[in-house]
């Protein structure tokens, strides 16, 4: 005798609907989306940017009076002190030191408020450098050679700038001259106007905005800054109110360092890019933008 058919228990429901003439719901199908163009954000177009060329501020050394040279210094180098009681005791004062080479201080007068007395072997020169500032940050000194030709350059950077907004380092190559003489190469002199070269890194720098964003542009790379700190008009940015250096001896290079401002906004980004010396040239390479969130 044949057994009834039986269904599983979880296909009852299944059946029972069948049999009633009732369907199963169909999934409601999403709605298709509005018609338009799909917004699409393109950045803005970077270009090649080549190294960037100017020749230093020249500046010969003077011979020093004879009762003007120190000894040299024994114990220990405390530089910031000595640069202390120069400020305030005007005395001479030892505030930096390489192989072979030595930066002093030597008393203010009216004429001469600032004088870098530089003894570097059997040389010595004076020169008229800007090298103190309320902040009272000694010199730094480096001996080696810069441009390759074998023979060795005097690297001295010099505090020069100081301020709301401002913190300026002045990179000096100091030469050996055939005759005895030493000869200085700066990259920035307040007398003079400061120096083609920070003039020539503001014009590499582009300021675009797209919608409600805003981009920092130089060459090939572009950084977003914060378009809520821009002024309401475009400004071209600029450079040259923040230099520094960084000196790699064991490298034989130096870097560069530097704020880029968007009047009034201040330090919208750094900029950073490595510093050569050849025959009283100073060149920028390298850029390498960095945001400053």
């Amino acid at each position: 005798m044949r057994r009834p058919l039986s269904l599983p228990l979880f296909l009852l429901p299944l059946a029972m609907l069948v049999f009633s003439g009732c369907s199963v719901p169909v999934p409601a199908q999403p709605e298709p989306p509005p018609e338009g163009p799909e917004e699409i954000f393109s950045l803005p177009e970077t270009r090649r940017l080549e190294p960037l060329s100017a020749p230093g501020i020249v500046m010969e050394g003077r011979t020093p009076a004879e009762n003007r040279t120190p000894a040299p210094p024994m114990g220990d180098r405390d530089y910031h002190g000595n640069m202390m009681r120069w400020a305030y005791d005007n005395t001479t004062e030892l505030l930096a030191e390489a192989p072979e080479a030595r930066f002093y201080a030597l008393p203010r007068t009216e004429e001469r408020p600032e004088t870098a007395l530089i003894l570097w072997g059997e040389r010595a020169a004076e020169f008229d450098w800007n090298f103190s500032t309320p902040r009272m940050y000694p010199p730094e000194m480096d001996c080696f050679d810069l441009d390759g030709d074998g023979e060795d350059e005097l690297i001295v950077l010099c505090y020069c700038g100081s301020g709301t907004g401002v913190s300026v380092w002045d990179l000096h190559v100091v030469e050996k001259n055939e005759d005895g003489t030493l000869t200085d190469y700066s990259t920035f002199r307040y007398a003079e106007g400061g120096n083609p070269l920070w003039g020539g890194v503001s014009s590499l720098l582009r300021l675009e905005r797209m919608g409600d964003r805003a981009f920092l542009i130089p060459g090939r790379e572009l950084a977003e800054v914060d378009s809520t700190a821009l002024p309401e008009k475009d400004r071209a940015p600029f450079t040259g109110s923040t230099i520094q250096f960084e000196v790699f001896p064991d490298e034989r290079r130096i870097r560069f360092w530097g704020g880029v401002d968007v009047f009034p906004a201040s330090y919208v980004a750094d900029l950073s890019a490595d510093a050569a010396y050849q025959d009283g040239v100073f060149t920028l390479s390298n850029f390498h933008l960095y945001g400053n969130d």
